[in-house]
């Protein structure tokens, strides 16, 4: 039993070195290149590829799509910040703090890790109710956890400033950081996905009144994934809040969760080589139409003064496309390393 599972560790090991290597490769030419706008760039991209990765995790294993994904990134943030903003400043930004809080000042890795837990504890408390449900009522629950997210942290001036935005968070977030936690979570991702309870998921995703009557529980296993999903995302979370150094509601609500769904769906929601490859190609696109937003337009009659929005409307045009081209995305149903062997594997 020991042997088989350490063959199923190193299975899932050697399934996320691919995409793996692809983040190394492109923090390498961040490096290499040493320009600071573009490093600033591709440390958005390992961050996007933490959202990703994570949402990856609960919606590509169970079928369900999370809408209420930010509010998780939302909670990481927000903790993240609170335990790293200098203590000089927290009596004039923080009025409503507990005690213990008011003097801590945590390191980089102990805020990040508190973040994935707070997250991961809001995860299990709320997903006691939203996972009793199925279906099309499953996906409101989840979205109604967004809008409420988003009331809590407008509304609780003490603790998150509401819409002034909170600021003043160190800028912890570096290409070599945002790198290290991105590779973890694809390699956690890719063995939750190949573990025992992965693979229960699975069979639940394709049915889950079939899978509840050969005794799989149902709810249980979805919660591993909601609660492990919650965690990742908190620590994305962190990791943002350390890269933007200023946060506010509107970081977690409407906006960045279409983006996020956005980059699952084109990649392929059900393999993590597909969440890295969506978030990879979605992330060019936003970044190379960004600039372009501020252009004019005076084709004939047309006269349009800025483009604003041109990133959004690429985003639709993209989701269109896969949706009438390849709807299960670009790397579909099957990881691209299992592709690859499969490849190898067929005669001449």
């Amino acid at each position: 039993m020991k042997q088989l599972a350490r063959s199923w560790v190193a299975e899932a090991a050697a399934g996320a070195a691919l995409p793996a290597a692809v983040l190394v490769l492109v923090a390498g030419y961040g490096w290499l290149v040493a320009d600071e706008g573009l490093q600033t760039k591709i440390t958005l991209f390992f961050i996007n590829v933490v959202f990703v990765v994570a949402l990856q995790t609960f919606s590509g294993n169970s079928g369900i799509l999370s809408f209420g994904q930010m509010a998780f990134v939302g909670v990481g943030a927000y903790v993240a910040a609170i335990l790293t903003i200098d203590p000089v400043l927290k009596p004039t930004l923080l009025t409503g703090l507990p005690g213990f809080l008011d003097d801590a000042q945590l390191s980089f890795v102990e805020a990040t890790a508190a973040a994935a837990g707070v997250a991961a504890l809001v995860a299990l408390v709320t997903g006691l109710p939203i996972l009793r449900l199925d279906g099309a009522s499953a996906v409101i629950a989840i979205l109604s956890l967004l809008l409420i997210a988003d009331v809590v942290f407008s509304g609780w001036i003490g603790v998150t400033r509401g819409a002034g935005g909170l600021y003043a968070i160190p800028p912890e977030a570096t290409i070599g950081r945002t790198l290290a936690v991105a590779v973890l979570v694809v390699f956690v991702a890719r063995w939750f996905r190949d573990s025992k309870s992965g693979l229960l998921l699975r069979g639940t995703r394709e049915d889950a009144f079939s899978a509840a009557s050969v005794g799989i529980f149902v709810r249980g296993t979805r919660m591993r994934a909601w609660v492990l999903s919650g965690a990742l995302s908190g620590a994305g979370g962190a990791l943002f809040a350390f890269w933007l150094g200023t946060i506010s509601p509107t970081n977690f609500f409407l906006a960045p969760t279409f983006a996020v769904i956005v980059m699952l769906i084109i990649g392929g929601m059900a393999t993590v080589s597909g969440a890295v490859l969506g978030t990879a190609l979605v992330t060019f696109v936003q970044e190379s139409l960004r600039p372009y937003e501020d252009n004019s337009v005076h084709v004939g009659p047309l006269d349009i003064d800025r483009l604003t929005g041109l990133t959004q409307l690429a985003l639709v045009a993209m989701i269109l496309a896969v949706m009438y081209f390849r709807r299960e995305g670009l790397v579909s149903r099957r990881e691209l390393d299992e592709s690859l062997r499969g490849l190898l594997k067929r005669p001449g």
